[in-house]
């Protein structure tokens, strides 16, 4: 992959704010447009709001993203932040400020909260993902990027990984574990006690706990 198409792994279900707020109208981006948008990106800074917490995450940015914007005439900034609602309210005040140009943010790593925070109040800008050359590689069926917790994306935002929870058991007590989550949560109620998972608001806990009730969901609402 050549260096143009590597830089777009930088946006991780990251929301891009239109200079002009969320009325502005989505750049080209496609194959044949994006040497244009490159050419005009060299000698900006992109300031990329995004969780702090992540040492991995945060040493790959400035390892690997940030070297190879630079090679191509771009800064990026990482801000990190303790807590992603906090980039999203900074949006919120320079908008109610008036400030429709030169914001503090440009690029955020977000969540599905916090996107629909967003979304709810015009402050992405649209249709921007399905324009970029590495949107290709995704599965335009696939319904987790058309909606990220129930809220549809409409292009507002771009992936650049998955996350898998992982469950695991003592094979010594339990031979035979459950492998769906309706057997899981049969197991459970069998076995009060002995299922546990991190208690939200914890980040992963609370998602969890939304995996398994839109899951639920679905297979009520299957027909029989």
């Amino acid at each position: 992959m050549d260096r143009i198409h590597r830089l777009l792994v930088i946006v991780l279900l990251a929301a891009l704010v239109p200079a002009c707020g969320g009325d502005a109208p989505a750049p080209e981006a496609g194959d044949a447009a994006w040497p244009r948008v490159l050419a005009e990106a060299r000698g900006q800074t992109v300031n990329w709001w995004m969780f702090g917490g992540d040492d991995r995450i945060n040493e790959y940015v400035e390892r690997y993203v940030a070297p190879e914007a630079a090679a191509l005439g771009v800064k990026v900034r990482r801000v990190p932040v303790t807590d992603t609602a906090d980039a999203v309210q900074r949006v919120v005040s320079q908008r109610r400020a008036g400030k429709e140009s030169g914001g503090a943010v440009d690029l955020i790593w977000i969540n599905g909260e916090n996107f629909a925070a967003g979304k709810k109040v015009g402050l992405w800008m649209r249709d921007w993902a399905r324009r970029l050359p590495n949107a290709r590689y995704l599965e335009p069926g696939d319904p987790s990027l058309a909606r990220d917790f129930g809220v549809p994306v409409e292009g507002q935002e771009s992936p650049w990984s998955r996350a898998a929870f992982v469950f695991a058991a003592d094979s010594a007590r339990v031979p035979d574990p459950p492998d769906t989550l309706d057997e899981l949560l049969a197991w459970a109620r069998a076995n009060p006690g002995r299922f546990t998972y991190p208690a939200p608001p914890d980040f992963t806990g609370s998602a969890f706990v939304r995996q398994v009730v839109a899951a639920r969901g679905r297979t009520r609402r299957s027909p029989t």
